[in-house]
């Protein structure tokens, strides 16, 4: 056989390999285990939904590190989109039941000492856009920070750059949030 064809088909041989190698390592058996989605899912809502996780922080935390990367892209995406449509409308719609409740209290009714009465009528005063708008921005910029505080736990050092051009802003609400979680990311 003479060398030009034994070296063509060495060629051949050696590109069906790398195909066949390539294919082999496409295929699921082949990429690492990748945990399940409605666990990381079930995570990420669990630490967006709290306010306050004393007492099971730990664990939660924890629970966290293992899905960080998972968790760390979610957070990001909630940072930059803000909470679903769906829920900003359920947080209107219970600002707007709540200012109809709250106008309904019967503050003359009551004693309330260390406001004033200009204060007091200056609640009242308040429009219902005002305040339901309010409300949202609130919830908003909570879910958010919530967000924030996430990624600074399970970030590492490639969320830092990101947390701190958050933290220097000027503009957005959620850079005192990014601060903070600068400041308790621990070193990797």
């Amino acid at each position: 056989m003479p060398a030009s064809v034994a070296r063509r088909i060495d060629t051949a041989l050696r590109v069906v390999a790398a195909l066949v190698l390539a294919l082999a390592c496409a295929t699921p058996q082949a990429q690492p285990r990748q945990p399940a989605a409605p666990e990381v899912a079930a995570l990420f809502q669990r630490w967006m939904a709290s306010s306050c996780i004393e007492g099971e922080e730990h664990a939660l935390v924890a629970a966290m590190r293992r899905y960080a990367p998972e968790l760390a892209t979610m957070f990001r995406r909630a940072i930059a989109a803000g909470p679903p449509r769906e829920d900003v409308e359920r947080a209107r719609a219970a600002a707007a039941e709540r200012y109809d409740e709250r106008a309904k209290f019967p503050l003359e009714a009551y004693r309330i000492e260390g406001v004033s009465r200009d204060a007091l009528a200056a609640f009242r005063r308040v429009p219902q856009q005002q305040f339901v708008d309010d409300q949202v921005g609130r919830y908003v910029q909570g879910y958010r920070a919530n967000a924030v505080a996430g990624l600074g736990i399970v970030g590492g050092a490639d969320a830092r750059p990101f947390l701190a051009r958050l933290a220097a802003s000027r503009t957005d609400p959620a850079a005192a949030a990014a601060r903070e979680a600068l400041k308790s990311m621990s070193p990797r």
